[in-house]
């Protein structure tokens, strides 16, 4: 053998050892933290998450609060506005921190609504195949086949907007993509030997689902998660920009972009700090998934990791 080849298969023997030594969930920690962007993104949803989390303490102002019309509307930015004020005189700072905790809690619950709809479907129709796989996924052609949007429209049409509503018809139009990317990995896992053990050892259906199958694809899960957050929050402030999700006077980031686009040309504030705000919420939610894509792909062996 060429000495080469054998430097190379050194290496290899030697990365495979200290890949050992470690987990994986902790070479994929370093993978993401080498990741700047997708750290710094990170970062990024955490301020805003908090800053949601903390609005009643950090507003200065009630966002409901409508003051002397005359005196206060359509102010510009300052240090006793921040973001202005809108064509009523409220505050634009206070009504984006309270739409941060209606268009995040919506994105974030919608999303975990979905993924767990979506990944209890796809492992059942996976693990038992057949008949069963075959009715279930013709089930979710035909829910795919139908567009995501008109089917909110639809729904929103049907009943009251509000943030549960909102929340159940986004999850129920989002779950289908994720139920088939997990009966994808299901099919994959279920002739996995320690699968074959949990059913001689006679453990039931559900067990084995639950807690050696859907455990397993939980990695990709997570990269999707973070993309299907970014689309359930477009998704939510289209509606509202629309007239059809969150009415005003409650804040969300799309109906206050709504508010001001018909003053764009003399109050440009009024819909620009709600959309940047929504802009970066989304960016830094698909940067995110770009590192946890990177991070958790098991073909990837990089020793600085390792």
């Amino acid at each position: 053998m060429a000495p080469g080849a054998e430097r190379v298969r050194s290496v290899d023997s030697g990365a495979r050892e200290r890949i050992g030594a470690r987990s994986p969930w902790e070479v994929s920690v370093r993978r993401f933290r080498a990741n700047r962007l997708a750290l710094w993104s990170l970062y990024v949803l955490a301020i805003l998450v908090l800053a949601a989390l903390l609005a009643p303490l950090l507003a200065p102002h009630d966002p409901l609060a409508i003051g002397d019309v005359m005196a206060t509307r359509f102010q510009p930015p300052s240090w006793a506005h921040p973001f202005g004020t809108d064509e009523f005189g409220r505050d634009l700072f206070s009504r984006a921190l309270y739409g941060a905790r209606v268009s995040l809690s919506v994105g974030i619950l919608a999303m975990l609504l979905a993924t767990s709809i979506g990944s209890l479907y796809g492992a059942v129709s996976g693990y038992f195949g057949g008949i069963v796989d075959g009715v279930m996924m013709r089930i979710v052609d035909v829910w795919i086949a139908f567009p995501a949007f008109y089917l909110m429209l639809l729904l929103v049409g049907v009943f009251e907007a509000s943030v549960p509503v909102l929340i159940l018809i986004l999850a129920l139009t989002a779950w289908p993509p994720t139920a088939r990317f997990i009966r994808g990995e299901i099919l994959s896992l279920r002739e996995r030997d320690y699968v074959e053990a949990a059913r001689a050892m006679g453990l039931p259906a559900h067990r084995i689902i639950l807690r050696h199958l859907i455990p397993g694809a939980l990695s990709p899960v997570l990269v999707t998660g973070a993309l299907a957050v970014a689309g359930m929050i477009g998704a939510e402030a289209g509606l509202s920009f629309l007239g059809l999700g969150i009415s005003p006077p409650t804040p969300s980031w799309g109906n206050m972009v709504a508010a001001g686009k018909d003053a764009l040309a003399s109050a440009w504030w009024i819909s620009f700090f709600p959309g940047a705000l929504l802009t970066i919420t989304l960016i830094a939610f698909s940067l995110v998934a770009d590192g946890l894509r990177d991070a958790l792909d098991p073909k990837a062996l990089d020793q600085k990791f390792v």
